[in-house]
């Protein structure tokens, strides 16, 4: 009996250390005042402990799954992939830029990402159902859209520093905002450090929101598109061009699928065509009312923001090239690519701070050479490859929430070739690993 009571009381704390983690992606709370956490900086976010909560439930459970996934060739493949991965990040600590002067810089960047693939292991081996992740990704997109969308009309920040909102002002240095002519108008944060975390968290979300919408009825139906709808909006009004784009090529994949089987549901082929209007509306009412602000952000004009925002990026980017030329086979160590890049920046006259390249493929070449972009490639395909696998098996219902959550993973992608938080940060690491090791999970 006392067993038992333990399974259970394991079974429960696992499941909820997973939703609790997924529902943390838009949060950027740290916990303050403990010195340790400002040398590992990476352990002082909340995303970090309820990883931790989880991985360690599931070892007093006994690793429940873990056998099972171990006995499908592909995922065990899989689980082999990312344990490379997350061993050769300790490995580059030892030939790492800052090994001797910082040490700490390596191993802060690398115990937030060994917690995430431990806890992505977690995923796919733990027998619980996608729909269950996607309900707790759908309300994170209602109540960040909330939350972004009061911070529009305020143009400010709206009073929930304690949970870890940023004190942000329009007018003041440093906040993102766009600017047209003189009028500089704040791009939302939502709980998050940036516009551009917030738009990536909302593309991903949506594509689950929309799969949530295909297989609904009634007013299930009408509070998805309503959902939906506002979701988007608040997704445009970031800003962001990078989520855009990853935006649309996830809801593409959506697209085809429904396309696909539409012989087998037809209702959802309506459903799909009707939300495409309404998206066609939504869009065509953005450009009338921000066209001053999207001209700016496509470059037209010479606002300085958006103009110093191009070149920008162009200077990490040639950085990261030098450092792949200098070492192209072990790279420089996980998490040191800010310092060279900073120790680069002091000799020449640009006025930059040292930062991350703003492409995870050229992050991973840098950081970790070709033999760590090579396991992270082979990881991410192999990743997708068995959730095509199980697509083919699914339900019609089970299959668009795969299709969905595995959409999320393409637009973090997409989202990659022109930001570097799914790389860097925890919360979207756990985006990345975490919906990939979701959308290989077997179905029910």
């Amino acid at each position: 009996m006392k067993s038992f009571r333990l399974s259970t009381l394991s079974m429960f704390m696992i499941q909820a250390g997973i939703l609790t983690t997924f529902a943390l992606v838009p949060v950027w709370y740290r916990f303050r005042g403990f010195p340790s956490f400002s040398t590992f900086y990476g352990a002082g976010f909340l995303i970090f402990w309820t990883m931790l909560w989880t991985i360690g439930w599931w070892l007093i459970a006994g690793f429940p799954g873990l056998r099972e996934a171990l006995l499908s060739k592909l995922r065990r493949i899989w689980i082999m992939f990312v344990v490379a991965l997350m061993g050769w990040s300790w490995l580059s600590s030892v030939w790492g830029y800052t090994r001797i002067t910082y040490p700490s810089v390596t191993i802060s960047s690398v115990l937030p990402f060994t917690v995430v693939i431990l806890f992505s292991i977690v995923i796919i081996c733990y027998r619980l159902r996608i729909v269950v992740i996607a309900g707790v990704m759908v309300m994170s997109v209602i109540w960040n859209s909330i939350v972004a969308g009061l911070q529009v009309a305020a143009q400010n920040e709206i009073g929930l520093q304690a949970l870890g909102e940023f004190s942000v002002d329009p007018l003041k240095s440093g906040t993102v905002i766009v600017q047209a002519g003189d009028i500089r108008w704040l791009r939302p944060y939502g709980l998050l450090p940036h516009p551009n975390m917030l738009a990536g968290f909302l593309a991903v979300g949506l594509l689950i929101v929309i799969s949530w919408l295909l297989t609904s009825s009634g007013k299930r139906w009408l509070a998805g598109v309503v959902i939906t709808l506002f979701g988007l909006w608040i997704l445009l009004l970031t800003f962001s061009w990078a989520a855009w784009l990853g935006f649309a090529g996830g809801a593409a994949l959506l697209a085809i699928v429904v396309i696909w089987r539409s012989n087998q549901d037809r209702r959802r082929l309506i459903r799909t065509a009707a939300l495409g209007g309404a998206t066609a509306v939504t869009l065509g009412a953005f450009v009338m009312l921000y066209q001053p602000f999207l001209a700016a952000r496509a470059g037209i004009g010479d606002e300085s923001v958006e103009l110093r925002s191009v070149s920008d990026r162009s200077v990490y980017n040639q950085i990261a090239f030098e450092v792949i030329g200098q070492s192209p086979i072990l790279g420089i160590g996980l998490g040191n690519f800010p310092w060279y890049a900073a120790n680069y920046l002091a000799k020449t006259d640009f006025d930059l701070k040292g930062q991350p390249v703003h492409n995870i493929f050229l992050a991973a070449w840098s950081e970790l050479g070709i033999i760590g972009l090579a396991i992270t490639s082979a990881a991410t395909g192999l990743g997708i490859w068995i959730a095509i696998r199980e697509i083919k098996q699914d339900s019609p219902g089970d299959a668009m929430l795969r299709v969905a959550v595995l959409g999320g993973v393409g637009a973090l992608m997409i989202i990659g070739l022109f930001d570097h938080y799914p790389w860097t940060q925890p919360q979207f690491q756990v985006a990345w690993w975490g919906l990939l090791a979701t959308a290989g999970k077997r179905g029910e």
